[in-house]
């Protein structure tokens, strides 16, 4: 196999805490993941050197994906040209970086050989998502993003709402360390959707909750994914839920989705 075309699926967080602060100022994390049906596409050829272009531009090497293939360069001898369209919203919290760096390791893997396992550690130094990312699915991920536990739960229908960007996730966990200590505000007893850094989101950007309110309006299941800026609703059926996305005026992103149980579909081989 010379080349590999795929899709990489965005992801919501059901439930986003915050459990401790690691000596090395990295936050403890236990989060119910799912995989949704918004997605990248990621095209990987190998190549005697590594580049990565994005919506037709080069990506800068403080892109994810380029750090993820600069990394498997210098680790495994790994050479690719990579080209990504993106779908998934920029700065929404639905894992949009996270997944092109994870479409990059599963190309070197597919490619190369490299069993999947063999790059988890590699790939959570790029980001805390990306090993879960690589597979997707329902999933309880703690720790830094190293601890993944597969999980099943039934068909969600949703609306994700993106009504304007947040701030950066790096401000957002300096928020939250500001508004709640380094020991966080972890609980025993939580909802069953909640998101330990949404207070600090909303603090540094208080307009992204408007998205909250108007969701609100349609259902009373409503919470924020990752570090923002999106909202997502539950809902019973369809038709609520496009009724919904319909109603939304002036947002960056409305999407009627569902869930599903794979992070990364393959597209084409060759």
């Amino acid at each position: 196999m010379n080349s590999i075309k795929i899709k990489v699926n965005a992801k919501i967080n059901l439930s986003l805490d915050i459990t401790g602060i690691r000596s090395d100022g990295y936050h403890l994390l236990d989060m119910s993941m799912a995989s949704v049906d918004v997605s990248d596409i990621l095209s990987a050829e190998k190549s005697d050197d590594v580049s990565v272009v994005m919506n037709g531009k080069n990506a800068s090497c403080d892109n994810t994906a380029y750090k993820a293939l600069k990394l498997l360069h210098e680790k495994y001898g790994v050479g690719m040209r990579v080209e990504i369209n993106k779908g998934i919203p920029f700065s929404s919290g639905m894992g949009g970086s996270s997944a092109d760096a994870s479409g990059v390791f599963y190309c070197a893997s597919q490619l190369y050989g490299i069993e999947l396992d063999q790059l988890d550690e590699s790939a959570v130094r790029i980001g805390c998502d990306v090993p879960y990312m690589m597979r997707g699915g329902g999933a309880r991920v703690r720790g830094v993003g190293e601890l993944i536990q597969s999980t099943e739960f039934a068909k969600l229908t949703l609306v994700i709402a993106q009504r304007e960007y947040g701030a950066s996730t790096k401000e957002i966990y300096a928020e939250y360390d500001r508004l709640h200590g380094v020991f966080g505000d972890s609980q025993t007893s939580r909802s069953q959707y909640f998101n330990a850094l949404e207070s600090a989101a909303v603090s540094l950007r208080p307009s992204i909750a408007r998205a909250k309110e108007d969701l609100l309006r349609h259902t009373d299941r409503v919470f924020m994914t990752g570090s923002g800026s999106a909202y997502v609703g539950l809902f019973e059926c369809e038709e609520k839920a496009r009724e919904c996305a319909e109603s939304l005026r002036g947002y960056l992103f409305k999407r009627v989705a569902s869930t599903v149980d794979k992070g990364i579909e393959i597209l084409e081989t060759s």
